[in-house]
């Protein structure tokens, strides 16, 4: 393992980090929310769904911050697309005031679908983060459908869309984008799948937001560790080709249908020091609720852990079960 993802798993391992690292390490205590504002370490706040913030330098980026929990089940127990939207602006704004470290100078969007990209719109419109610039990354068809959604037209010119390749350089942190694909439910298909080439009319149903391109996202900070961000359950392995981030958040919702999930996505990134599972609780719990700890599946964090072993990778890769809005700190260190 190089200097950087030893100093990774070293700063997990010695900082009090929110959650509970698995495969032979011991539980941590809980920490309380703050800010990692100086040096080269990295702040991860998993708010639920696929969604974090990283924070770091006195900055943060969001990543797919769903925060409102909307029902999403019909009669079968399988997603609705004809469900109606029913956003939490209460649950919304209570979240972005008390638990954030403040406004995000990014937003990385995975791709259009609800339970990433709905409650975008109402954090670009923010009266308390009106005098902050806050760029926003996602592809196209994610583009037309924030512009449906009434997102303001200031923040709009601060949406730019992205595909797999780019890599951006910002102050003090690059971004790469990679092209991703969207898991697959039992049947083989796609929940909403589609693309948008205009701006549509005002979205009303679950499945008026469609998919669109799936992308993932590499944080890299200048001095300090890499984050890998999927938001969905599968892999384009080969888009993946020599990335080689220190943490790898994972989405672990149903992926029976897609073949070597998650081995295949590990055999692509080499060996990051953690892995931080995510899309894998009940997604209408809401935040608030003090039982909401109990929706999240033990199966994604088994199935990780299984996967490092299978590879041969327990000492160098740890696996840890993030708690909703707890900060892991996780610290930087030069490569080796």
């Amino acid at each position: 393992m190089n200097q950087s993802r030893r100093s990774v798993l070293q700063g997990v391992l010695g900082a009090g980090a929110a959650g509970l690292l698995v495969g032979g390490a011991a539980p941590l205590p809980a920490t309380r929310p703050r800010v990692v504002s100086k040096g080269t370490g990295l702040g991860l706040r998993w708010l639920g769904v696929a969604g974090w913030e990283l924070s770091f330098a006195g900055r943060s980026v969001l990543f797919d911050p769903y925060l409102s929990r909307m029902p999403y089940a019909g009669a079968d127990g399988g997603l609705d697309p004809a469900l109606p939207l029913r956003l939490d602006a209460d649950l919304v704004e209570h979240v972005a005031e008390r638990e954030l470290s403040g406004a995000p100078e990014l937003i990385l969007i995975s791709h259009g679908h609800f339970d990433h990209l709905a409650d975008v719109p109402q954090l670009l419109s923010r009266p308390g983060w009106s005098g902050e610039r806050v760029r926003t990354l996602c592809d196209t068809t994610s583009r037309h459908l924030l512009g449906a959604m009434g997102t303001p037209a200031h923040r709009m010119a601060d949406v730019v869309a992205v595909s797999g390749g780019d890599h951006l350089q910002f102050d003090g942190y690059s971004v790469e984008v990679f092209r991703s694909l969207h898991s697959r439910q039992q049947d083989y298909t796609s929940f909403a799948p589609g693309t948008r080439d205009a701006v549509p009319a005002r979205p009303r149903t679950l499945g008026d937001l469609v998919e669109g391109q799936t992308l993932a996202f590499q944080v890299s900070v200048e001095g300090g560790p890499s984050v890998l961000l999927t938001g969905t359950s599968n892999v384009a392995e080969r888009e993946l080709a020599g990335a080689r981030p220190d943490v790898a958040v994972i989405g672990m919702s149903g992926y029976a249908a897609v073949h070597g999930y998650p081995d295949r996505l590990l055999a692509a990134l080499g060996a990051p020091a953690l892995l931080l599972p995510c899309h894998h609780d009940d997604m209408v719990t809401p935040l608030r609720d003090s039982g909401i700890t109990g929706t999240v599946s033990s199966d994604a964090v088994t199935a990780l852990t299984q996967a490092v072993e299978r590879q041969g990778r327990g000492d160098t890769t740890r696996v840890l079960a993030p708690r909703h809005l707890e900060l892991l700190d996780v610290m930087g260190g030069a490569a080796g």
